[in-house]
């Protein structure tokens, strides 16, 4: 079970998608009908990294993982992210908990 918020790395890039809750997931077909790579990943507000390779129906289906990443791997990504998109003082950035770092991305991708 995925708890939300949410966000997904894409393989060999900084970008991070955030998907706010399930609805937004199954609303948004450009979210889980994309085909995406071995390497892309989702990362739940818990840390765990779900897959993105198992399709039923042409819809990715997140795969639970025994992985999980910690706060400071998290923030690692989001500070890659900010970076690539031109923010600056991105070694400034913190969070206390997975969840608010998520929001850092929901405010980013705002802009």
């Amino acid at each position: 079970m995925i708890n939300w918020p949410a966000i997904i790395k894409l393989s060999d890039d900084a970008e991070l998608i955030y998907v706010s809750d399930q609805a937004e997931w199954d609303n948004d077909t450009e979210l889980h009908c994309f085909v995406y790579d071995e390497t892309d990943y989702l990362i739940d507000s818990s840390g765990h990294i779900f897959k993105l390779t198992n399709r039923t129906n042409n819809c990715a289906i997140p795969d639970s993982t025994d992985n999980t990443l910690q706060l400071t791997e998290i923030l690692g990504l989001i500070k890659a992210h900010a970076a690539q998109q031109g923010s600056c003082c991105v070694a400034k950035l913190f969070a206390p908990t997975i969840s608010d770092a998520y929001k850092i991305v929901a405010s980013m991708n705002k802009i």
